[in-house]
């Protein structure tokens, strides 16, 4: 019988969840099912970490549901990062154009004196634009349920990059499994 494979550093962790907001019955805002799974290598930052903490324990095959607080994921949302930023002021192109922004729209805008800002329009007029530059999920409870799929100890080149790296070069509904030649 082989060994139970467990969550750890230097593993890839392949999984499939639901992440709802606000708890187990709320809206849900990502799947990630077995034709398209979540993969990544455990320990390198690429997760928010308590989430990481929750998996931690875990070994492939086993389900899991647990909900994160504000705290523990994007954090509250913080009023002073909604911002007005002029048009005059904005680093505009032809390429993207002024009157191609609209309410709604998530942007990367860079200011004259060079700063830059990400986030979401909340308004447009014809002299500014008012961006919340929290992180779109910051505020909320975020409840994941799921089921980790397959685990394995990370190739030489994805330790190297600090991340998954699919084996044939391209996101694929493949499962995780070494490349023919190893």
């Amino acid at each position: 019988m082989e060994a139970l494979r467990k969550v750890g550093p230097g593993k890839i962790i392949e999984m499939k969840y639901t992440l709802r907001k606000g708890g187990k019955t709320g809206e849900v805002m990502e799947v990630m099912d077995e034709q398209w799974p979540l993969k990544f290598l455990f320990g390198e930052g690429m997760m928010l970490p308590v989430f990481e903490e929750y998996l931690l324990t875990m070994s492939e095959g086993q389900q899991f549901e647990f909900s994160l607080a504000p705290e523990d994921a994007y954090g509250q949302h913080d009023p002073s990062q909604v911002i007005q930023l002029f048009r005059d002021d904005l680093e505009l192109s032809d390429r993207h154009p002024y009157e191609d922004i609209d309410a709604g729209d998530y942007l990367q805008l860079t200011t004259t004196s060079g700063s830059g800002h990400a986030g979401k329009v909340m308004e447009k007029t014809d002299q500014y634009l008012v961006i919340d530059c929290n992180h779109a999920l910051a505020g909320m409870t975020l409840h994941f349920e799921g089921q980790i799929l397959f685990i394995r100890e990370a190739r030489h080149d994805e330790l190297e990059a600090g991340r998954y790296i699919e084996p044939n070069g391209f996101r694929s509904h493949s499962t995780l499994r070494l490349p023919p030649n190893e």
